[in-house]
């Protein structure tokens, strides 16, 4: 049985599969799995900082939705991971976002958002 043969919260099943409420859940979803399965990290080590992250940010909001907030606790837990495996820092992932939020906002609608490749 692979790891995502299961049905998660945050999807809504159709005929064909699974689809994500936002295409920025499959995204994130999809860097996950890929950095994982490249051996980056585990998925249960990853499942322990998303565990920490859904449990700090229940305790700030009371309780999860399941659609934007458990998504921004998943980035949290991703960006903790990634720090503590030394595979980038804050300023590398701030810097990483800065450029992002640009590149999309500057992005005529319905056109893929590109981000220049900065050297760091």
């Amino acid at each position: 049985m692979n790891t995502f043969d299961y049905i998660l919260p945050f999807t809504n099943k159709i005929e064909d599969g699974v689809v994500f409420q936002n295409p920025w859940h499959s995204q994130l979803f999809a860097i996950t799995v890929q950095l994982s399965e490249t051996g980056n990290f585990s998925w249960k080590e990853f499942v322990k900082f998303f565990a920490k992250s859904l449990n700090e940010s229940r305790l700030e909001i009371n309780s999860l939705d399941g659609n934007d907030d458990y998504f921004n606790c998943w980035l949290i837990a991703l960006e903790e991971i990634i720090i503590s495996k030394k595979l980038g820092n804050s300023n590398i992932l701030s810097l990483l976002k800065k450029d992002w939020t640009n590149a999309y906002l500057s992005t005529p609608h319905g056109k893929p958002v590109k981000i220049k490749q900065r050297s760091i």
